[in-house]
């Protein structure tokens, strides 16, 4: 199984790349890839980023769009992965989520193993007040043809894989944790609120 961190948007909102932004004195991208080590799921951890940014990061896997799709969005950095990565299923992540945790990853993969043969289940993520999270979640293999034919019709945003593709979303409550694990920070100051 792969887990593949999205690390290539332009954080026009945040002012500098999300991906090497720090919190408690370590970067977004490596607390992620520490946190899914040790999930032991994973046999790699793939940084999917830009060409522009390709350089920023010390680590072995780093994807970087396939050039027709470059620009597209989290779909293009999905499926640019998953050409590269040939696995069963692949675990989907932000890089702006670096408060994830493992029991977090684990209780996801639980319920996704649990329901993906029976129900011919391909996506399984989280959602916070009715809020869907595709960039939270697990897909299977299956969900790359799609991503594809999303891709080349220009339909980029996320929500035109998960709408029409076999889905189930668990309330980011069932994980008995307190903290804002799941909390995308998309601006400087949702980083400064979470420090204090």
């Amino acid at each position: 199984m792969i887990a593949i961190i999205l690390a290539g948007g332009k954080s026009s909102r945040f002012g500098s790349p999300k991906a090497l932004a720090t919190i408690d004195g370590e970067v977004f991208y490596q607390k992620i890839i520490q946190t899914l080590n040790q999930t032991n799921l994973f046999e790699k951890v793939v940084i999917s980023t830009s060409e522009a940014l390709k350089h920023s990061f010390e680590h072995e896997d780093v994807v970087v769009d396939l050039p027709e799709y470059k620009d597209n969005g989290p779909l293009a950095g999905i499926y640019s992965a998953m050409k590269s990565y040939e696995s069963e299923c692949y675990f989907v992540i932000a890089c702006d989520t670096p408060l994830i945790t493992e029991k977090a990853i684990s209780h996801l993969y639980q319920f996704f193993i649990s329901r993906v043969m029976e129900e011919q289940l391909d996506i399984a993520g989280y959602e916070a007040d009715g809020k869907k999270m595709p960039t939270l979640a697990f897909y299977s293999h299956r969900v790359e043809s799609d991503i594809k034919a999303a891709l080349d019709k220009q339909a980029l945003r996320m929500k035109e894989i998960y709408q029409n593709t076999p889905s189930q979303w668990l309330n980011v409550q069932v994980v008995d944790d307190t903290s804002n694990w799941y909390q995308n920070i998309n601006y400087s100051e949702d980083l400064e609120n979470l420090k204090h």
